[in-house]
C-alpha cells in the first residue's frame, strides 16, 4: 500500500480534515536508524502525528514538534512542512528487551510536548503542555487544542507485529479541526468517537482506504477533497551543510578531530546519513576557516 495524504472539508460543519497512510515513510525511518520494534513504534505515531499537522501549514512554514517524556524513550524530535515531508528521531533507539511496553516507554507524570512554526528567517507561534494523556497523538491533539487554541481531533493506528524483521503494514492517521462557525456540538461527537479504543483497534486491525476512514469520522455528511500529496521521509541535511559546520568550528576542534578519527564522521541526527571527510579534505576546511576567520 503506496504513502498517501488526502487533506479536505467537511463544508456542512466547517471543518477541515488530513487522513493519511505513512507505512513506507515510518518504515524507512525506522530502517534508518536502525530502531527497535517499541522505538520505532513510538517514531512511527509522531511522524504519522507531523504529517497530519502539515494541514495547517502554508508556504515555506515549517512546524517542529517534541515530546519530551520522563520515560526511558527520552525525546521524540520531528519536523514536517507544508508539503508533507516529516523526519525524525527517537532520543532512545533500542529499548527492548529491558522495556517491553508503550507505557513503560513513555513513564509516568512529568512529561511535556512542545510545537513550535517556524519561516526561513523567524521563529512564529510556540506552545508546550503537559503531557497528560502519555500517548502521542492524543497528547499533540492536547497541545494544538490548549496552546495553538485550534481543538483538534487526532488518532494514530499502526499495524507492527513484535517481531524482526520489522515490517510496518500500516500506519494510519486521522486529524479533524473545527473552523471558526464550525458545528461543535457535531465536532465534540466525533472526538469522543477518535479517542475510543474500539476507534484505535479498528484502525489497527487491518490497513484500510483513506476514504473508508473519513466515512467512519464523517459528522454527517460527505467529504470533499481539496488536496492528494504522498507524505515523504525528507532530511534538508548536505554534505555542504555539513562543510559549512565544520569550517565555524574552532582549529582546535577540528584538529582533534583529526587526531581522534583520521578526518571527521559527521552523521545527521534526522536521517542517520553518515558524511565521511579525509584528512585532506580536513585540512583544506582548516585552512579555509584560517582564511575566513583572519
Amino acid at each position: 500500500m503506496s504513502d498517501r495524504m488526502l487533506r479536505g472539508m467537511y463544508p456542512q460543519a466547517n471543518m477541515r480534515f488530513a487522513v493519511c497512510q505513512t507505512a513506507s515513510l515510518c518504515g524507512e525511518a525506522i530502517r534508518r536508524h536502525q530502531a527497535d520494534w517499541l522505538s520505532g513504534w513510538l517514531l512511527s505515531e509522531a511522524l504519522t502525528c507531523a504529517a497530519l499537522a502539515s494541514v495547517a501549514l502554508k508556504g515555506a512554514e515549517k512546524l517542529t514538534l517534541r515530546w519530551l517524556y520522563p520515560g526511558p524513550v527520552g525525546t521524540i524530535l520531528v519536523d514536517t512542512n507544508e508539503r508533507g515531508e516529516v523526519r525524525g528521531f527517537p532520543q532512545r533507539l533500542r529499548l527492548l528487551p529491558e522495556i517491553s511496553t508503550v507505557a513503560e516507554a513513555i513513564g509516568g507524570n512529568g512529561g511535556r510536548v512542545a510545537a513550535t512554526t517556524s519561516l526561513p528567517n523567524s521563529i512564529g507561534p510556540t506552545g508546550i503542555t503537559e503531557a497528560v494523556f502519555r500517548d502521542v497523538p492524543r497528547d499533540l491533539a492536547h497541545l494544538f487544542s490548549l496552546s495553538f487554541q485550534v481543538e483538534t481531533a487526532l488518532c494514530v493506528g499502526l499495524i507492527l507485529p513484535p517481531r524482526e524483521p520489522i515490517a510496518l503494514t500500516s500506519a494510519l492517521g486521522v486529524l479533524l479541526q473545527p473552523l471558526p462557525g464550525a458545528d461543535l456540538e457535531a465536532f465534540e461527537s466525533v472526538r469522543q468517537e477518535m479517542e475510543t479504543a474500539e476507534f484505535r483497534d479498528w484502525l489497527e486491525r487491518d490497513p484500510r482506504p483513506l476514504e473508508s476512514v473519513l466515512e467512519r469520522v464523517s459528522p454527517g455528511e460527505p467529504a470533499q477533497f481539496l488536496e492528494e500529496a504522498e507524505p515523504t521521509y525528507a532530511c534538508t541535511c548536505s554534505r555542504e551543510k555539513v562543510e559549512r559546520v565544520l569550517r565555524l568550528m574552532e582549529e582546535a576542534d577540528l584538529r582533534k578531530l583529526l587526531e581522534e578519527q583520521g578526518g571527521a564522521v559527521v552523521q545527521c541526527h534526522f536521517c542517520a546519513t553518515v558524511y565521511r571527510f579525509s584528512r585532506s579534505q580536513v585540512d583544506v576546511l582548516l585552512e579555509q576557516s584560517r582564511i575566513g576567520n583572519a
